[in-house]
Protein backbone atom coordinates (compact mmCIF):
# COMPACT_ATOMS: atom_id res chain seq x y z
CA UNK A 1 0.00 0.00 0.00
CA UNK A 2 1.34 3.34 -0.59
CA UNK A 3 0.26 6.81 0.99
CA UNK A 4 0.18 10.06 -0.62
CA UNK A 5 0.29 13.87 0.04
CA UNK A 6 -3.16 14.15 -1.68
CA UNK A 7 -6.65 13.84 -0.29
CA UNK A 8 -6.96 10.54 -1.63
CA UNK A 9 -4.76 7.39 -0.94
CA UNK A 10 -3.88 5.61 -4.18
CA UNK A 11 -2.77 1.78 -4.71
CA UNK A 12 -5.13 1.55 -1.31
CA UNK A 13 -7.06 -1.26 -3.03
CA UNK A 14 -8.41 -3.27 -0.40
CA UNK A 15 -11.63 -1.75 1.09
CA UNK A 16 -13.42 -2.82 4.71
CA UNK A 17 -16.42 -1.31 3.05
CA UNK A 18 -19.31 -2.47 1.32
CA UNK A 19 -20.62 0.84 0.40
CA UNK A 20 -17.99 1.59 -2.44
CA UNK A 21 -19.49 3.89 -5.33
CA UNK A 22 -19.63 2.98 -8.50
CA UNK A 23 -19.73 -0.89 -8.23
CA UNK A 24 -22.19 -2.28 -9.97
CA UNK A 25 -22.89 -4.86 -12.46
CA UNK A 26 -23.79 -4.29 -15.90
CA UNK A 27 -26.91 -5.55 -17.76
CA UNK A 28 -26.57 -8.22 -19.96
CA UNK A 29 -28.91 -10.05 -22.33
CA UNK A 30 -29.00 -13.80 -22.08
CA UNK A 31 -26.93 -14.11 -25.41
CA UNK A 32 -24.32 -12.47 -23.95
CA UNK A 33 -24.40 -13.94 -20.69
CA UNK A 34 -24.03 -17.52 -22.11
CA UNK A 35 -20.96 -16.23 -23.91
CA UNK A 36 -19.62 -14.37 -20.80
CA UNK A 37 -20.36 -17.85 -19.07
CA UNK A 38 -18.18 -19.76 -21.32
CA UNK A 39 -15.62 -17.79 -21.07
CA UNK A 40 -12.11 -19.10 -19.34
CA UNK A 41 -9.34 -17.11 -18.00
CA UNK A 42 -7.66 -14.89 -21.40
CA UNK A 43 -10.31 -16.44 -24.00
CA UNK A 44 -11.39 -13.89 -26.46
CA UNK A 45 -14.57 -14.30 -28.58
CA UNK A 46 -12.93 -16.26 -31.57
CA UNK A 47 -12.09 -19.23 -28.53
CA UNK A 48 -15.82 -19.39 -28.22
CA UNK A 49 -18.04 -22.25 -30.10
CA UNK A 50 -19.08 -20.67 -33.24
CA UNK A 51 -22.98 -20.90 -32.13
CA UNK A 52 -22.02 -18.12 -29.17
CA UNK A 53 -20.38 -15.56 -31.91
CA UNK A 54 -21.87 -11.95 -32.03
CA UNK A 55 -23.81 -12.28 -35.84
CA UNK A 56 -20.88 -9.02 -36.93
CA UNK A 57 -18.22 -10.99 -35.61
CA UNK A 58 -19.39 -14.18 -37.55
CA UNK A 59 -19.92 -12.35 -40.88
CA UNK A 60 -16.39 -10.68 -39.72
CA UNK A 61 -14.32 -14.22 -39.54
CA UNK A 62 -16.96 -15.82 -42.39
CA UNK A 63 -17.91 -13.27 -45.01
CA UNK A 64 -16.53 -10.53 -45.03
CA UNK A 65 -14.07 -9.80 -48.42
CA UNK A 66 -12.74 -6.15 -47.18
CA UNK A 67 -11.61 -7.30 -43.87
CA UNK A 68 -8.44 -6.28 -42.66
CA UNK A 69 -6.15 -6.92 -39.68
CA UNK A 70 -7.49 -9.54 -37.13
CA UNK A 71 -11.03 -8.99 -35.60
CA UNK A 72 -12.23 -6.98 -32.89
CA UNK A 73 -11.57 -9.17 -30.25
CA UNK A 74 -15.21 -7.95 -29.26
CA UNK A 75 -14.59 -9.89 -25.57
CA UNK A 76 -12.17 -11.22 -23.27
CA UNK A 77 -11.82 -12.61 -20.16
CA UNK A 78 -9.16 -10.97 -17.86
CA UNK A 79 -6.10 -12.55 -16.57
CA UNK A 80 -5.76 -12.19 -12.71
CA UNK A 81 -2.27 -12.86 -12.65
CA UNK A 82 -1.00 -10.06 -15.44
CA UNK A 83 -1.93 -6.78 -15.80
CA UNK A 84 -4.99 -5.35 -17.70
CA UNK A 85 -4.94 -4.52 -21.40
CA UNK A 86 -5.75 -0.72 -22.17
CA UNK A 87 -8.30 0.46 -20.73
CA UNK A 88 -10.70 2.43 -22.40
CA UNK A 89 -14.37 3.60 -22.89
CA UNK A 90 -15.12 0.93 -25.02
CA UNK A 91 -14.26 -1.97 -22.19
CA UNK A 92 -17.78 -2.24 -20.24
CA UNK A 93 -18.85 -4.55 -22.93
CA UNK A 94 -15.33 -6.45 -23.53
CA UNK A 95 -13.64 -7.12 -20.38
CA UNK A 96 -15.36 -9.72 -18.18
CA UNK A 97 -14.16 -10.02 -14.84
CA UNK A 98 -11.73 -12.78 -13.93
CA UNK A 99 -13.67 -14.99 -11.88
CA UNK A 100 -17.07 -13.41 -11.90
CA UNK A 101 -19.56 -14.40 -14.59
CA UNK A 102 -20.15 -10.51 -15.88
CA UNK A 103 -18.43 -7.15 -17.19
CA UNK A 104 -16.09 -5.61 -15.14
CA UNK A 105 -18.04 -2.53 -12.85
CA UNK A 106 -17.09 0.97 -13.55
CA UNK A 107 -15.16 0.86 -10.35
CA UNK A 108 -13.19 -2.07 -11.05
CA UNK A 109 -12.46 -0.03 -14.52
CA UNK A 110 -11.18 2.66 -12.15
CA UNK A 111 -8.88 0.87 -10.09
CA UNK A 112 -7.19 -0.28 -13.04
CA UNK A 113 -6.65 3.22 -14.07
CA UNK A 114 -5.40 3.95 -10.18
CA UNK A 115 -8.08 6.14 -8.71
CA UNK A 116 -9.27 5.81 -5.15
CA UNK A 117 -12.44 4.20 -3.62
CA UNK A 118 -13.31 7.52 -2.15
CA UNK A 119 -13.41 8.88 -5.62
CA UNK A 120 -16.94 8.62 -6.57
CA UNK A 121 -17.88 9.27 -10.42
CA UNK A 122 -21.10 11.18 -11.02
CA UNK A 123 -23.11 10.76 -13.86
CA UNK A 124 -25.42 7.95 -15.32
CA UNK A 125 -23.20 4.73 -15.87
CA UNK A 126 -22.74 5.37 -19.84
CA UNK A 127 -21.01 8.86 -18.33
CA UNK A 128 -19.31 7.50 -15.23
CA UNK A 129 -18.07 4.43 -17.93
CA UNK A 130 -16.53 7.44 -20.19
CA UNK A 131 -14.85 9.27 -17.24
CA UNK A 132 -13.28 6.09 -16.53
CA UNK A 133 -11.91 5.06 -19.59
CA UNK A 134 -10.87 8.50 -21.16
CA UNK A 135 -8.40 9.37 -17.97
CA UNK A 136 -4.91 9.46 -17.68
CA UNK A 137 -3.63 6.55 -14.87
CA UNK A 138 -3.26 8.33 -11.73
CA UNK A 139 0.50 6.62 -10.97
CA UNK A 140 1.39 7.33 -14.28
CA UNK A 141 0.86 11.09 -14.10
CA UNK A 142 1.87 11.21 -10.71
CA UNK A 143 5.20 10.20 -12.33
CA UNK A 144 5.92 12.12 -14.94
CA UNK A 145 4.91 15.07 -12.54
CA UNK A 146 7.27 13.75 -10.26
CA UNK A 147 10.05 14.36 -12.77
CA UNK A 148 9.15 17.75 -13.35
CA UNK A 149 9.12 18.69 -9.79
CA UNK A 150 12.70 17.32 -8.93
CA UNK A 151 13.98 18.98 -12.33
CA UNK A 152 12.36 22.73 -10.96
CA UNK A 153 15.07 21.67 -7.73
CA UNK A 154 17.63 20.95 -10.13
CA UNK A 155 17.65 24.66 -11.64
CA UNK A 156 16.29 26.53 -8.33
CA UNK A 157 13.12 26.91 -9.81
CA UNK A 158 10.57 28.20 -6.85
CA UNK A 159 12.98 26.00 -3.77
CA UNK A 160 10.62 25.14 -1.13
CA UNK A 161 7.72 26.42 -3.14
CA UNK A 162 4.61 24.96 -4.42
CA UNK A 163 4.56 25.33 -8.41
CA UNK A 164 0.81 27.04 -9.23
CA UNK A 165 -0.80 24.98 -12.03
CA UNK A 166 -3.66 25.42 -14.67
CA UNK A 167 -5.32 21.86 -15.93
CA UNK A 168 -7.29 21.79 -19.34
CA UNK A 169 -9.05 18.93 -20.42
CA UNK A 170 -8.86 18.03 -17.17
CA UNK A 171 -12.05 15.28 -17.62
CA UNK A 172 -11.91 13.13 -14.22
CA UNK A 173 -8.95 13.84 -13.07
CA UNK A 174 -6.16 11.49 -13.61
CA UNK A 175 -3.63 13.89 -14.19
CA UNK A 176 -4.90 16.45 -12.10
CA UNK A 177 -4.96 13.74 -9.17
CA UNK A 178 -1.71 12.46 -10.03
CA UNK A 179 -0.39 16.43 -9.66
CA UNK A 180 -1.92 16.87 -6.33
CA UNK A 181 -0.24 13.26 -4.73
CA UNK A 182 2.96 15.00 -5.81
CA UNK A 183 2.30 17.47 -2.67
CA UNK A 184 4.23 20.02 -4.65
CA UNK A 185 1.59 21.01 -6.95
CA UNK A 186 -0.93 23.12 -6.38
CA UNK A 187 -4.27 23.57 -9.22
CA UNK A 188 -5.90 26.45 -9.02
CA UNK A 189 -8.06 26.42 -12.07
CA UNK A 190 -9.20 23.09 -13.76
CA UNK A 191 -11.17 23.38 -16.81
CA UNK A 192 -13.40 20.96 -19.15
CA UNK A 193 -16.56 21.46 -21.20
CA UNK A 194 -17.68 18.32 -19.83
CA UNK A 195 -20.86 18.81 -16.67
CA UNK A 196 -20.45 15.14 -15.04
CA UNK A 197 -16.53 15.06 -15.16
CA UNK A 198 -16.40 18.64 -13.67
CA UNK A 199 -18.82 17.31 -10.78
CA UNK A 200 -16.45 14.68 -10.16
CA UNK A 201 -13.56 16.53 -10.15
CA UNK A 202 -15.14 19.02 -7.57
CA UNK A 203 -15.62 15.86 -5.15
CA UNK A 204 -12.24 15.43 -5.82
CA UNK A 205 -10.66 19.55 -4.96
CA UNK A 206 -13.61 19.77 -2.38
CA UNK A 207 -13.15 23.49 -2.93
CA UNK A 208 -9.42 23.74 -3.32
CA UNK A 209 -9.20 24.18 -6.73
CA UNK A 210 -11.46 26.69 -8.84
CA UNK A 211 -13.29 23.63 -11.46
CA UNK A 212 -14.96 25.48 -14.38
CA UNK A 213 -17.33 23.78 -16.94
CA UNK A 214 -16.35 25.68 -20.00
CA UNK A 215 -15.29 24.81 -23.84
CA UNK A 216 -11.24 25.84 -24.02
CA UNK A 217 -11.97 27.26 -27.79
CA UNK A 218 -14.43 30.01 -25.76
CA UNK A 219 -11.44 31.58 -23.86
CA UNK A 220 -10.22 33.97 -26.03
CA UNK A 221 -7.72 35.50 -23.22
CA UNK A 222 -6.19 32.48 -20.94
CA UNK A 223 -4.45 34.94 -18.80
CA UNK A 224 -6.94 37.40 -17.79
CA UNK A 225 -8.82 34.44 -17.24
CA UNK A 226 -6.43 32.73 -14.56
CA UNK A 227 -6.19 35.73 -12.78
CA UNK A 228 -9.78 36.53 -12.46
CA UNK A 229 -10.24 32.96 -11.46
CA UNK A 230 -7.68 32.41 -8.72
CA UNK A 231 -6.52 36.20 -7.78
CA UNK A 232 -3.13 35.11 -9.21
CA UNK A 233 -0.92 38.59 -10.35
CA UNK A 234 1.18 36.54 -12.72
CA UNK A 235 1.10 33.46 -15.05
CA UNK A 236 1.10 29.94 -13.66
CA UNK A 237 4.08 28.12 -12.74
CA UNK A 238 2.28 24.58 -15.05
CA UNK A 239 -0.13 24.04 -17.20
CA UNK A 240 -0.97 20.28 -17.87
CA UNK A 241 -3.33 18.60 -19.74
CA UNK A 242 -4.75 16.14 -22.04
CA UNK A 243 -6.66 17.35 -25.61
CA UNK A 244 -8.93 14.82 -26.85
CA UNK A 245 -7.21 12.18 -28.70
CA UNK A 246 -10.21 10.25 -30.77
CA UNK A 247 -8.94 11.56 -33.84
CA UNK A 248 -5.57 9.96 -33.40
CA UNK A 249 -6.42 6.37 -31.21
CA UNK A 250 -6.23 3.38 -32.72
CA UNK A 251 -9.65 2.52 -31.63
CA UNK A 252 -11.18 5.34 -33.39
CA UNK A 253 -11.43 6.44 -37.66
CA UNK A 254 -7.76 8.20 -37.20
CA UNK A 255 -8.87 11.09 -39.17
CA UNK A 256 -5.84 13.20 -37.68
CA UNK A 257 -6.54 16.88 -38.38
CA UNK A 258 -9.86 16.32 -40.19
CA UNK A 259 -11.53 15.38 -36.78
CA UNK A 260 -12.58 18.64 -34.87
CA UNK A 261 -11.05 17.23 -31.78
CA UNK A 262 -7.96 17.40 -33.27
CA UNK A 263 -7.52 20.85 -32.97
CA UNK A 264 -7.67 21.00 -29.09
CA UNK A 265 -4.21 19.84 -28.96
CA UNK A 266 -3.28 23.74 -31.30
CA UNK A 267 -5.83 25.17 -28.51
CA UNK A 268 -3.74 23.77 -25.40
CA UNK A 269 -0.39 24.72 -27.37
CA UNK A 270 -2.61 28.85 -27.40
CA UNK A 271 -2.84 28.59 -24.02
CA UNK A 272 1.00 28.07 -23.63
CA UNK A 273 1.36 30.91 -26.27
CA UNK A 274 -0.77 33.27 -23.91
CA UNK A 275 -0.08 32.05 -20.54
CA UNK A 276 4.37 31.30 -21.01
CA UNK A 277 4.59 29.41 -18.15
CA UNK A 278 7.70 28.38 -17.27
CA UNK A 279 6.51 24.43 -17.73
CA UNK A 280 3.60 21.97 -19.43
CA UNK A 281 2.73 18.66 -20.18
CA UNK A 282 0.52 17.99 -22.15
CA UNK A 283 -0.31 13.80 -22.84
CA UNK A 284 -1.94 11.64 -25.77
CA UNK A 285 -2.23 8.33 -27.45
CA UNK A 286 0.73 6.82 -28.36
CA UNK A 287 -0.33 6.43 -32.08
CA UNK A 288 -0.79 10.06 -32.21
CA UNK A 289 3.26 9.81 -33.94
CA UNK A 290 2.45 7.47 -36.51
CA UNK A 291 -0.56 9.20 -37.90
CA UNK A 292 -0.02 10.93 -41.50
CA UNK A 293 3.49 9.60 -41.43
CA UNK A 294 4.61 11.30 -38.70
CA UNK A 295 3.18 14.82 -39.67
CA UNK A 296 1.30 15.79 -37.64
CA UNK A 297 3.76 14.74 -34.41
CA UNK A 298 5.90 17.31 -35.96
CA UNK A 299 3.63 19.85 -36.54
CA UNK A 300 3.13 19.74 -32.90
CA UNK A 301 6.52 19.60 -31.42
CA UNK A 302 7.46 22.68 -34.29
CA UNK A 303 4.46 24.70 -33.01
CA UNK A 304 6.09 23.98 -29.32
CA UNK A 305 9.14 24.66 -29.78
CA UNK A 306 8.81 27.67 -32.22
CA UNK A 307 7.49 29.34 -28.24
CA UNK A 308 11.09 28.90 -27.11
CA UNK A 309 10.20 25.56 -25.10
CA UNK A 310 12.37 22.97 -24.42
CA UNK A 311 10.82 20.00 -25.26
CA UNK A 312 11.48 16.17 -24.34
CA UNK A 313 8.82 13.71 -25.97
CA UNK A 314 8.85 9.62 -25.08
CA UNK A 315 5.72 7.09 -24.88
CA UNK A 316 5.72 5.21 -21.14
CA UNK A 317 3.83 2.12 -20.39
CA UNK A 318 1.18 2.39 -17.38
CA UNK A 319 2.37 -0.78 -15.84
CA UNK A 320 6.20 0.75 -15.73
CA UNK A 321 4.64 3.12 -12.87
CA UNK A 322 2.77 1.02 -10.52
CA UNK A 323 -0.49 0.97 -12.75
CA UNK A 324 -2.04 -2.60 -13.12
CA UNK A 325 -2.43 -1.47 -16.42
CA UNK A 326 -1.08 -2.83 -19.86
CA UNK A 327 -1.57 0.97 -21.64
CA UNK A 328 1.00 3.00 -23.32
CA UNK A 329 0.62 6.95 -23.40
CA UNK A 330 2.27 9.68 -25.70
CA UNK A 331 3.59 12.83 -22.88
CA UNK A 332 5.48 16.09 -24.41
CA UNK A 333 7.34 17.84 -21.60
CA UNK A 334 8.32 21.41 -22.17
CA UNK A 335 10.01 23.91 -20.15
CA UNK A 336 11.48 27.32 -21.22
CA UNK A 337 14.68 27.03 -22.48
CA UNK A 338 16.41 28.29 -19.56
CA UNK A 339 15.22 25.83 -17.51
CA UNK A 340 16.71 23.03 -19.78
CA UNK A 341 14.79 19.58 -20.76
CA UNK A 342 12.86 17.95 -18.59
CA UNK A 343 14.12 14.17 -18.55
CA UNK A 344 10.98 11.06 -18.60
CA UNK A 345 10.74 9.48 -15.68
CA UNK A 346 12.01 5.81 -15.25
CA UNK A 347 10.33 2.90 -14.31
CA UNK A 348 9.74 1.85 -10.90
CA UNK A 349 7.98 -1.40 -12.18
CA UNK A 350 9.04 -3.98 -14.64
CA UNK A 351 7.69 -7.54 -15.46
CA UNK A 352 11.16 -9.36 -14.50
CA UNK A 353 11.48 -6.89 -11.76
CA UNK A 354 15.21 -6.61 -10.41
CA UNK A 355 17.23 -4.53 -7.87
CA UNK A 356 15.81 -1.31 -8.74
CA UNK A 357 11.96 -2.35 -10.24
CA UNK A 358 8.84 -3.60 -8.36
CA UNK A 359 6.86 -6.43 -9.91
CA UNK A 360 3.99 -5.59 -12.04
CA UNK A 361 0.60 -5.10 -10.54
CA UNK A 362 -1.85 -7.30 -11.55
CA UNK A 363 -5.70 -7.58 -12.39
CA UNK A 364 -6.27 -9.44 -9.05
CA UNK A 365 -4.58 -6.72 -6.99
CA UNK A 366 -6.04 -4.27 -8.49
CA UNK A 367 -9.42 -5.93 -7.92
CA UNK A 368 -8.70 -7.23 -4.20
CA UNK A 369 -11.31 -6.96 -1.44
CA UNK A 370 -14.24 -5.61 -3.44
CA UNK A 371 -17.44 -7.01 -2.97
CA UNK A 372 -19.04 -10.17 -5.20
CA UNK A 373 -22.11 -8.35 -7.19
CA UNK A 374 -24.94 -10.27 -8.64
CA UNK A 375 -25.44 -11.11 -12.05
CA UNK A 376 -27.63 -8.49 -13.82
CA UNK A 377 -30.07 -9.62 -16.89
CA UNK A 378 -31.86 -7.30 -19.06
Amino acid sequence: MQETSGSLTILNFKQESSSIPNHIARQVSPDVQRRINALKIGQKMQDLPEELWHTSFRYYVKEDENRRGGPNLRIIRLNPEMPSLTVTAYIFNKFVHPYENRYISVREAARLQGFSDSLEFKGTQNSTQLQVGNAVPVQLAKAVFDQVIQHTEKVRYKLGQNLTAMSLFSGAGGMDIGADCTGRIKTLLAIDSWQDACDTLSGYYNGRCDVLQQDVVNITNPLKLWQSRTGETREPDLVFGGPPCQAFSQAGKQKGLDDDRAQMIFEFIRFIKDLSPAFFVMENVANLKGIGEGTIFKKILKSMEDLQYEITTGLLLSADFGVPQLRKRLFFLGSRREFGKIPLPYPTHSAMPGLFTLPYLTVGEAFAGLPLLPINYK
